[in-house]
């Protein structure tokens, strides 16, 4: 667990963010404290005093609904309302008919019927385009209504939106001939009802209010909250903490007795296993304790990156991979001979093998997709690459010879999980009789092996190498199922300061390290 002790939402009121942290742990059979009712109490106004223009967040759709109408119809006399076009099969014809009216949808349905008029506010209900920010949550306006008029009957053809973040929706504007306008324009959304009927609606629904689980996660400086049908707990305190101060709050149908947390809450965090920064971040760690102009230590790093090209810019950015001298990575899923600039390391020197040229026998594995091992090492470290060897075929490995700054071999390989142990284990004892010659200096060999030793059963690869006088460093899981399949073996453990795993959170296997001494 890592705490975080500094509040961004309430930054600028101490008070108030101090007073959130204790109500979100009082327990229900707890009573206020007299200084957090009275602070409360400023904010209590009375429905007709709070601002109409600020979101007001109720506890049911159905308070939300009633306020989300009346609000409309208070503000605005130039109401269109929008029916959903619902289609479904004439059984006579085979073809998609347009029903008269609307079929009652379900809660999660695109809405049968949207009120709309130019001001009103809007939240969108669907993911139109994430990469351009049109996603589900995020709020805006209605700033022009483009009507289409087709055989004397006017057809909302597109919405104008004026989304509240600036740089949602790029590719979404300029679709309007004439003056041009920073708006974003949406089409009807098509979706599948029940029993094959087909909905083509707006995706968006009216957002002067919303409910208190819709706005989790939400920042806003001024807000209306209604604790009058709060049921759940943990629920009030989310809609009071949405605002960057008690001067933006607003509370309505005050109950202190709907303000309270789940009683798990505080005995799993009460239970929750304290982990230390060592344990987190190990490299870092060190690099904090080491001057690293006198780290007389070779820091070895293996990961299976889950396709090299799609996380670079994820190794490029972790704190702890970006301080290894060397970094095996497998599963690259590269091909062909060239590599891309783009897969590079700054500061680094690759040496790669891909799949494709890895098998001579096994061609079924050879035209599978995926696959692949690297190393990248500093520019720094004189290497010898070793990436063909007599005799050693059929197996996913690079090799590298270190002279300097200290003498090491290192090796990395990869087994896939449907290349078979008979099939498997020859090759590499092949290639360990080939590394028996270099064991005079220490000789590391790590890899993605797909085989758990932390489940039971033989271990067929761990004892391989065991009978070849390796030994195993890696001790706890290194994948998110709590696997042991990416291994660190060693002929000269005694070298070896230090070992483990480390956090990676954008491929399913977490890096393993070890650290040598120079």
């Amino acid at each position: 667990m890592i705490t975080l002790t500094e509040i961004m939402r309430q930054k600028e009121d101490l008070a108030f963010a101090q007073l959130l942290n204790r109500l979100r742990v009082k327990q229900k059979t707890e009573a206020l404290r007299e200084e957090d009712r009275g602070l409360l109490l400023q904010a209590v106004k009375k429905p007709e005093d709070c601002p109409c223009d600020a979101l007001h967040i109720f506890a049911t759709n159905k308070e939300v609904h009633r306020h989300n109408a009346d609000t409309v119809h208070a503000l605005h006399t130039d109401i269109i309302t929008i029916d959903a076009e619902d289609y479904r099969k004439d059984p006579r014809t085979g073809a998609m008919k347009r029903r008269n009216k609307p079929i009652i949808g379900k809660k999660d349905d695109l809405l049968d019927t949207i009120q709309v008029a130019v001001g009103v506010r809007i939240m969108v209900t669907r993911n139109l385009d994430v990469e351009d920010g049109i996603v589900n949550g995020c709020f805006g306006k209605i700033s022009n209504i483009v009507i289409k008029t087709r055989d004397g009957i006017d057809t909302v053809q597109m919405l104008g939106l004026q989304l509240d973040s600036p740089n949602a929706g790029q590719k979404y504007r300029k679709r309007v001939q004439g003056d041009e306008d920073n708006l974003v324009y949406i089409e009807r959304s098509e979706e599948n009802l029940r029993k094959g009927a087909v909905r083509r609606q707006f995706p968006i629904k009216l957002a002067y209010a919303c409910t208190a689980h819709k706005v989790q996660g939400m920042t806003m400086q001024s807000a209306v909250v209604s604790l009058k049908k709060i049921f759940e707990p943990g629920m009030a305190y989310v809609a009071l903490s949405r605002t960057t101060s008690l001067r933006g709050l607003h509370i309505t149908d005050f109950d202190e007795k709907k303000i309270y947390a789940d009683p798990k809450l505080t005995a799993s965090l009460q239970n929750m296993k304290r982990a230390t920064f060592e344990e987190i971040m190990p490299l870092l760690q060190r690099k904090k304790e080491t001057n690293s102009n006198q780290d007389e230590t070779l820091k070895i790093i293996h990961h299976n990156t889950e396709g090299l090209a799609s996380h670079i810019e994820d190794i490029r950015c972790h704190h702890e991979l970006q301080l290894a001298d060397i970094l095996c990575v497998m599963e690259t899923h590269l091909s062909g001979s060239c590599i891309s600039q783009h897969l590079q390391l700054k500061g680094y020197k690759m040496i790669a093998k891909n799949r494709h040229v890895s098998y001579s026998t096994y061609a079924e594995i050879a035209k599978k997709d995926g696959g692949g091992v690297a190393i990248f090492c500093k520019e720094d470290i004189q290497v010898q690459p070793r990436q063909y060897i007599h005799n050693v075929t059929d197996l996913e490995f690079v090799i590298i010879k270190i002279d300097t700054p200290t003498n090491a071999t290192i090796a990395t390989v990869y087994r896939p999980p449907h290349y078979s142990l008979e099939k498997f284990l020859p090759n590499l004892r092949s290639l360990l009789d080939y590394l028996d010659m270099m064991k005079k200096n220490p000789v590391i060999i790590c890899g993605d092996f797909n085989e758990d030793l932390l489940s039971p059963g033989r271990k067929a690869i761990l004892e391989l190498f065991q009978s070849k006088g390796y030994t195993q460093l890696i001790t706890t899981a290194t994948t998110d199922k709590h696997t042991l399949l990416d291994h660190i073996y060693i002929s000269r453990p005694d070298v070896c300061l230090q070992s483990g795993v480390l956090q990676a959170y954008h491929s399913y296997h977490n890096p393993v390290y070890c650290i040598l001494k120079k």
